[in-house]
């Protein structure tokens, strides 16, 4: 679901760009347009990179759209609270915390990968 919200909320970014955020407008006052389409196309396609990763079970793009979505998500945490200051507290720690949580998940990721790679016997040898 965090990547679908990335998607949504990206998508949302790239069409509409400054309009989506009025925290992200005001505290990127005469930037914040172009910074918004930009957010908003990478937001999406680190969704998307992350969701077909998912599916097809390629980690080598669900890894980036981790990190991408991750970014998407940190980005609007601090550009949020500034922003709108006390209203902008529920967003920004929602958004920090789906930043984070990125994070883990891509750092569990390669946890796993390593653990895999030492289990596995070394090329062209079968057990």
């Amino acid at each position: 679901m965090v990547a679908v919200a990335a998607i949504v909320l990206g998508g949302l970014g790239a069409v509409i760009g400054d309009d989506t955020s009025q925290g992200m407008s005001k505290s990127l006052a005469g930037h914040s347009n172009a910074i918004a389409h930009i957010w908003g196309v990478t937001f999406a396609v680190g969704g998307v990179l992350k969701l077909y990763g998912l599916f097809t079970r390629r980690v080598t793009l669900e890894l980036p759209g981790l990190y991408i979505v991750s970014g998407g998500y940190g980005f609007y945490a601090l550009t949020v609270v500034p922003g709108l200051g006390v209203h902008g507290l529920a967003a920004g720690i929602v958004s920090g915390s789906l930043a984070v949580g990125s994070l883990l998940k891509a750092k569990a990721i390669m946890r796993r990968a390593r653990q895999v790679a030492a289990e596995s016997p070394p090329d062209g040898e079968r057990p």
